[in-house]
């Protein structure tokens, strides 16, 4: 899976959301969408996506993200890798 190849909606105001953070938690990867336009309060429309790391293909082939790996290793979620 591939998180770029998803929309997230706010349910809000039905505008997109965008990627605003990343996390891991245990097995998980965890990205943080918000709404960017300034209208929604982010502590009430903040959207939380948990992907297995087995399946996260974003994180493991993109080393220039933080959070990334190189060469489709899975990166530790520091800017330095």
């Amino acid at each position: 899976m591939n998180i770029r190849d998803i929309s997230i909606k706010c349910g809000n105001c039905d505008s997109y959301q965008t990627l605003t953070g990343f996390a891991r938690r245990e097995e998980w990867n965890v990205y943080t969408f918000e709404c960017d336009h300034g209208r929604c309060d982010p502590a009430v429309t903040r959207t939380l996506v948990e992907v297995p790391r087995q399946i996260d293909d974003f994180a493991r082939r993109d080393p220039d993200w933080r959070g990334g790996g190189k060469h489709g290793e899975f990166g530790g979620g520091s800017q330095e890798e």
